[in-house]
C-alpha cells in the first residue's frame, strides 16, 4: 500500500455499543482506551454507539476531534435505538403468517418492516432530530435489512404484512401466491433444496420456471424495499452534508436479507460488509451457512458432505467438509478473499471489510495465527478499508498491532 492509497484507505473502529453497565463506565477510562487505539493505528473513523450517556458521548466526540477521527453515529435503523422503539404491530411477518422473532428473542435483533408507513415516519423523524443536534459528522447505518431466513424460510422469510402486499401489488407481484409457493416448497426435501437455491439467487432445476421467476421477483422486491427505505433516510443526511456508511451482510448472503450492494451504493459513501469468517452469531458466515445446512438436512437422503458441497457450489466459495468443521473453524482465508473480492465487484461504493477481533465464548473464539492469515486475505482482496469489529471496548488492545504487521503502512502515528 503506497502513501497515496493509505490516505484513501478507511480505517474505522466501532465503540461503545449499547450494553449493560455502559452508564457506569468512567469517562477517563473510556477516553484513554480510545486514545490507546489511535496510538496503535491511524483510525480515520470512530463509529460511536447509539445509547451513550451525554458525558461519554461528548468526551468521545472531543477526543475524536483531537485525534483527527471522523465522528459517526453507529445507528440501528430497523430494530430501533431505545428512543425509537418499534412495537409488535411493526414487526416483519414471515411466510407462515407469524411475526418474525429476533435472534434469541432479543429486541436488538427483532426487525420491523421497511414498508410500514409508521416505521418510515418514525425513523425519518428520529434521524431529523439527530441531525438537528449537530453532534455527528456522519452516520453508520446498521440493521438495514430483513431478518435472515437461513434457519427457517417458512417462519423467517418476510415480509408479508398488508403494506408489503400493497406495495407488491402495485408492481404486479402477488404475495399470496409467493407465500403459497414457499409453503409448498417447504414440505419436501427436494422442495427445500429448490426453494433455497432460488432464494440464493439461482434458477432452481427442481422448481417450475414460473415459480422460480416468482420467487426471484419477490427477492428483488425485498431488496428494493430496503434500498427505498435507506434512500429515504439518506436524503436528509446528505442534505446536512454528513457522511453515510452502511452495515451489510457478506456478498454471498446479502440477497437473503434484502440487501443488494449495487442498489444500496448510491445511498452510501462506503459499505462495510460483515464477512465474518469465524462467527457463530447473526451475520457470521459460518452461522448463516450452518443454518442453511440444518434446514436442508431435514428429511434429506443426502449425506452431510454432499449438502455442504451443494452449499459451497451455490455460493461459489470452498467450505469445510463437515458441519462441525464449519462451526468450529469457519471459512478459510482463501474463501474470505474470494468473498471480499466479489463484494468489491458488486458495489459502486468503497467496500470496507468488517473484521471480527472480539472474543465471545461459543460465538467467536479467535487466535493470532488465524487473524493474521485473514488480514492478509483482506489485503489481497484490495478493499477500500477495514472496520475493526465489534465493540472495541471488549477487544484486546494488543490485537490492533496485528493489523500493522499485514498493513505496514498503517503504522502508529506516534511510532510506538
Amino acid at each position: 500500500m503506497n502513501e497515496q492509497n493509505k490516505k484513501k484507505f478507511i480505517l474505522s473502529i466501532q465503540y461503545l455499543e449499547d450494553a449493560p453497565g455502559l452508564s457506569e463506565r468512567k469517562t477517563s477510562v473510556v477516553v484513554e482506551k480510545l486514545r490507546a487505539a489511535s496510538n496503535c493505528l491511524p483510525f480515520s473513523h470512530l463509529l460511536i454507539g447509539w445509547h451513550l450517556p451525554p458525558r461519554l458521548l461528548n468526551a468521545c466526540r472531543k477526543e475524536a476531534e483531537s485525534l483527527g477521527m471522523r465522528f459517526l453515529r453507529w445507528h440501528p435503523l430497523l430494530t430501533g435505538d431505545k428512543l425509537f422503539p418499534p412495537g409488535p404491530s411493526h414487526q416483519v411477518i414471515g411466510a407462515s403468517g407469524h411475526r418474525v422473532s429476533g435472534y434469541l428473542d432479543r429486541p436488538e435483533f427483532t426487525f420491523v418492516c421497511p414498508n410500514h408507513p409508521d416505521v418510515q415516519a418514525a425513523a425519518e423523524d428520529r434521524m431529523k432530530t439527530l441531525l438537528k443536534e449537530g453532534l455527528y459528522q456522519g452516520f453508520f447505518l446498521d440493521r438495514v435489512r430483513f431478518p435472515s431466513p437461513t434457519k427457517n424460510p417458512l417462519d423467517d422469510l418476510g415480509c408479508f404484512c398488508k403494506y408489503c402486499h400493497q406495495k407488491a401489488a402495485a408492481i404486479g407481484l402477488d404475495l399470496a401466491l409467493v407465500r403459497k409457493t414457499i409453503i409448498d416448497r417447504d414440505q419436501t426435501s427436494k422442495g427445500r433444496f429448490s426453494l433455497m437455491q432460488t432464494l440464493m439467487g439461482g434458477m432452481a432445476p427442481g422448481l417450475p420456471f414460473e415459480s422460480s421467476r416468482l420467487l426471484l421477483a419477490f427477492m428483488k422486491f425485498r431488496s428494493q424495499s430496503v434500498a427505498d427505505f435507506v434512500l429515504m433516510i439518506s436524503k436528509s443526511i446528505k442534505q446536512a452534508g454528513c457522511e453515510i456508511g452502511l452495515d451489510c451482510f457478506s456478498n454471498c448472503l446479502a440477497g437473503l436479507v434484502g440487501q443488494d450492494l449495487r442498489a444500496l451504493s448510491p445511498c452510501a459513501d462506503w459499505i462495510k460488509v460483515m464477512s465474518y469468517a469465524h462467527t457463530m452469531g447473526p451475520a457470521g458466515i459460518p452461522f448463516e451457512l450452518t443454518g442453511i445446512f440444518d434446514y436442508l438436512s431435514t428429511n434429506s437422503n443426502l449425506e452431510p458432505p454432499q449438502i455442504l458441497r451443494w452449499i459451497s457450489d451455490a455460493i461459489a466459495i470452498p467450505l469445510p467438509s463437515t458441519r462441525r468443521g464449519l462451526e468450529q473453524k469457519g471459512i478459510s482465508s482463501i474463501a474470505l478473499e474470494l468473498e471480499l473480492r466479489r463484494g468489491v465487484q458488486a458495489s459502486r461504493s468503497p467496500i470496507l471489510a468488517g473484521f471480527e477481533m472480539m472474543d465471545i465464548e461459543g460465538i467467536a473464539e479467535l487466535n493470532d495465527v488465524q487473524i493474521l492469515s485473514d488480514l492478509d486475505a483482506v489485503r489481497q482482496a484490495e478493499v477500500g478499508g477495514l472496520s475493526i469489529s465489534w465493540d472495541f471496548w471488549d477487544i484486546p488492545l494488543k490485537r490492533l498491532s496485528l493489523v500493522s504487521r499485514i498493513f505496514p503502512m498503517l503504522s502508529s502515528k506516534t511510532g510506538n
